[in-house]
């Protein structure tokens, strides 16, 4: 079946099961940005003083450090139990991390909150890319899976205005509820996480066909005999070549390391995941009021600007996904690596200039890059880490090939945040310079060696990487249903 043969469309059940499983990607967004304006109001560094870049550091990495563990128990969970109870359970530790937070009397209590909300957010983070990516229809993919970096940045988004609102109250309530809004979206998704269908693949893999022909079925729509065609096509694709897969697959992480084509697919998603953070989108995230304070802004103005940024986001980020497909993985990701590294050198050089001047037009103009950098962000990686990991994996090592791989960026994120506070107290915008070069040699790697998948089946891919695709959509389209019994046979042996 050619490309344009195979272009099935989206059906509202489908975008409404990637709608509600991105809920849980608002946590993501929300705790991680809550922070940022949490740690500038009066209130918050009064109740907590002496609130020392070092606590500062702690508090924002220690969420990290939870999550560092929720994607590795993730990767074990989301095999175990499926994607939807990962979810699930997942969405009872960010309710109780965000009680805990709202409720804290002394640093060492938010802190245990903020590592409890870490391990949930990390399972949704590693979770929910997977299974979106899982349910979508395969032209489509990076629009469903998309909807988690969209959805992050919305949380983000929601969570700079919700600090700029309550910097005009009074009391601890001016930080005790941003903190508590935390919870909203972890209710959402355990009223409705019931309704929401597992995973087809999964099911396939504990052969339950039965239940998968119907999920994919509802899902993927066959409103059409070109439709029917379709989903019958992709089903027997994928049924055979999770048997297949199924067939030869070794326990733990044996199969990431014993051929060639998984140890290809981690070394490549683990770089995709490092890229991410060696942006330096997250020491822009959560230390932009140290930056802007950095220029001489000073009130609710700091706030003000950690709202607007917050829109930036979710704005440019609508764009990609929505052009995703069509744009590919590869060329996005290595263009804006260089955008990126150019709106770096603009904003470290005016802020350099500008920093300590009344020049008001040259600060300006330095808070511009940083939102042109968020922007430029967003159109490229944002997204685009979340869609590409999954999608490279096999079935056998989805799950903990994914888990390994935001395992890094985790482990990266961890460490900028311990020492980003630390190194703009110290050398102030020289510190802007580390992320040029690493944006600069992202994009040459990036160019070299990613492969291209828009637009193929997930069991198609892996072609890419080196290994047989049991049954081609070619094959099923020109001469009907193949001996799959004897092909999945001839490879056993």
């Amino acid at each position: 079946m050619s490309e344009t043969q195979y272009q099935q469309k989206v059906n509202t059940y489908t975008l409404g099961c990637g709608l509600f499983a991105v809920v849980g990607s608002l946590l993501y967004g929300i705790d991680s940005g809550i922070i940022s304006t949490t740690i500038s109001h009066g209130t918050f560094l009064e109740y907590f003083a002496p609130f020392t870049p070092g606590i500062k550091g702690a508090v924002v990495s220690t969420f990290s450090g939870g999550a560092f563990f929720g994607v590795l128990f993730a990767g074990w969970s989301a095999d175990a139990w499926g994607r939807k109870y990962s979810i699930m359970f997942a969405a009872v530790w960010a309710l109780i991390g965000g009680i805990i937070q709202a409720a804290s009397i002394n640093i060492g209590m938010l802190i245990a909150g903020r590592i409890i909300g870490g391990f949930a957010v990390g399972i949704m983070n590693m979770v929910i890319p997977v299974y979106n990516a899982e349910i979508s229809p395969p032209r489509k993919r990076g629009l469903i899976t998309g909807l988690h970096g969209q959805f992050v940045s919305i949380g983000f988004g929601t969570a700079n205005w919700i600090g700029f609102a309550c910097s005009y109250a009074h009391g601890p309530f001016q930080w005790r509820f941003p903190l508590a809004f935390q919870c909203l979206p972890a209710v959402i998704v355990l009223v409705g996480i019931f309704w929401l269908p597992f995973s087809p693949r999964w099911l396939l893999e504990k052969d339950r066909i039965e239940e998968a022909y119907a999920i994919l079925k509802r899902l993927h729509g066959t409103e059409t005999l070109e439709d029917e065609e379709a989903f019958e096509a992709e089903f027997l694709q994928m049924k055979e070549q999770i048997r297949y897969e199924m067939s030869i697959k070794a326990r733990g992480f044996k199969p990431l390391f014993q051929n060639k084509s998984n140890l290809k697919r981690l070394t490549i998603s683990i770089a995709c995941q490092a890229f991410t953070q060696l942006t330096g989108v997250n020491v822009m995230n959560y230390y932009q009021t140290d930056l802007y304070k950095g220029l001489g802004i000073t009130g609710h103005t700091v706030l003000l600007l950690s709202g607007i940024f917050g829109l930036v986001g979710p704005t440019f980020n609508l764009i990609s996904i929505l052009f995703v497909d069509s744009w590919g993985r590869k060329s996005t990701l290595w263009i804006t690596n260089i955008a990126m590294a150019i709106c770096i050198v603009c904003a470290m050089a005016l802020t350099a200039v500008f920093q300590h001047s009344n020049n008001h037009s040259g600060k300006s103009a330095a808070i511009a890059f940083l939102f042109m950098f968020s922007a430029t962000y967003s159109l490229g990686y944002n997204s685009i880490h979340y869609i590409y990991v999954p999608e490279i994996m096999s079935q056998e090592v989805r799950a903990i090939g994914t888990a390994i791989a935001v395992e890094v960026n985790v482990v990266i994120n961890v460490l900028l945040n311990q020492v980003s506070p630390i190194a703009f107290a110290n050398i102030e915008w020289k510190y802007y310079s580390i992320f040029i070069a690493t944006n600069l040699v992202s994009a040459v790697l990036v160019f070299l060696y990613f492969p291209e998948t828009k637009g193929k089946t997930l069991e198609e891919i892996n072609e890419l990487f080196g290994d047989e695709v049991i049954i081609s959509m070619d094959e099923i389209t020109t001469v009907g249903k193949p001996d799959v019994e004897g092909a999945v046979a001839v490879h056993k042996e």
